[in-house]
C-alpha cells in the first residue's frame, strides 16, 4: 500500500482532478485504488462521477467523530463506498468521501480540534489504525489522499503523518513559491526525525498555460521553485484545458483518453506508480 497525498498551497490547480484521473489511470492498469477525501472544509470527490450509492456515505469527519464520542476506533469499512464500473480482474475504485453531507457536516467538522485530537486522545494511533484498517478492508495498491491547501493541522496529517508521497501542485508565481517553501522543508525534516520517514516528493507544475515564454519569464520562475524548493529534475507539466469538460468534471483518463491533458495525468500516474 503506497499513500500519495496530493497538496497545493494555493487553490485554482485543479489538484482534485488530477486525484480523479490518476485514480482512475491506476484502476485502469489493474491497481486497486482507494481515494481519501480530506479536504474537509471544500470536500469535492463526491462531485466527480465515481460510482457513489444513492443514499448519503459517512466518511472522515464521521469517522473522527464517532471516534471522539466512543473512545474506539469505528470499523472504517463502514465509511467506504466502492464504485461501480472500475472493477475488473481484481481491481478497483474505492472512495473515503469527507464525510455524510447533510445539514450537520459543518457542526460535526467544527467540533473535531485537530490539535486536541492528536495532543490528549491518541490521534496518532487513531490514523495508524487506520492505515491498518484501509489495507485490511482493500488491500489497496494505491492509496491517494486529496488534502486542504495553506499551512493547516489536517495538512500536517495528509502531509507528514499518512503519505510515503506527496504530489506537490504548484502554479508558477512567488505566493507558491513561499508559501511551499516551508511545507516542502517540513515534509523533508521527517526524514530526520523522530520517524526516519522518508517521503517521497514529486513535483507538477499545473494549470500551465500555452504561451510563448518570449521574455523567459517562466523560465527564471522555475529557476527560482528549483532552487528554493531542491528539485532536481524538471517537474511533470499540467496544461490549462479551456474545455466545457471541465464543467461538468469529466474524468479525462476515462472518457477522453486521446487528448493531450489525459496523456499529462497518464504520465503523472506513471511517475507514482513506479514507487509502488
Amino acid at each position: 500500500m503506497y499513500v500519495t497525498t496530493f497538496y497545493s498551497f494555493k487553490g485554482g490547480v485543479g489538484r482534485t482532478m488530477a486525484l480523479v484521473n490518476v485514480a482512475v489511470e491506476l484502476a485502469n492498469r489493474g491497481k486497486r485504488v482507494l481515494i481519501v477525501d480530506f479536504d474537509l472544509e471544500a470536500p469535492a470527490l463526491d462531485t466527480f462521477d465515481l460510482g457513489r450509492p444513492a443514499e448519503s456515505t459517512s466518511g472522515m469527519v464521521d469517522f473522527v467523530r464517532e471516534y471522539l464520542d466512543t473512545g474506539m476506533a469505528p470499523d472504517a469499512a463502514h465509511f467506504l463506498f466502492k464504485s461501480a464500473g472500475f472493477a475488473d480482474n481484481g481491481c478497483g475504485l474505492w472512495t473515503m468521501p469527507s464525510g455524510s453531507q447533510d445539514r450537520g457536516y459543518a457542526a460535526r467538522l467544527a467540533s473535531i480540534d485537530w490539535n486536541d485530537l492528536y495532543e490528549n486522545h491518541d490521534g496518532y494511533l487513531l490514523f495508524e489504525d487506520l492505515k491498518l484498517q484501509w489495507q485490511a478492508a482493500i488491500e489497496p495498491d494505491h492509496v491517494l489522499i486529496d488534502c486542504r491547501t495553506g499551512y493547516t493541522d489536517i495538512g500536517g496529517i495528509c502531509t507528514r503523518h499518512l503519505p510515503n508521497a506527496v504530489a506537490v501542485f504548484f502554479f508558477p508565481n512567488q505566493q507558491n513559491l513561499r508559501g511551499l517553501t516551508k511545507i516542502v522543508r517540513d515534509i523533508r525534516a521527517e526524514g530526520t526525525g523522530p520517524r526516519q520517514q522518508q517521503i517521497d516528493l514529486h513535483f507538477v507544475l499545473s494549470n500551465v498555460p500555452d504561451l510563448d515564454d518570449e521574455d523567459s519569464a517562466l523560465h527564471q520562475m522555475l529557476s527560482n521553485f528549483q532552487t528554493d524548493l531542491g528539485f532536481t529534475k524538471p517537474p511533470l507539466r499540467i496544461h490549462r484545458n479551456d474545455s466545457l469538460s471541465l464543467l461538468n468534471q469529466a474524468i479525462f483518463t476515462r472518457r477522453r483518453q486521446d487528448s493531450r491533458l489525459a496523456q499529462e495525468y497518464q504520465a503523472l500516474t506513471s511517475e507514482i506508480d513506479r514507487f509502488d
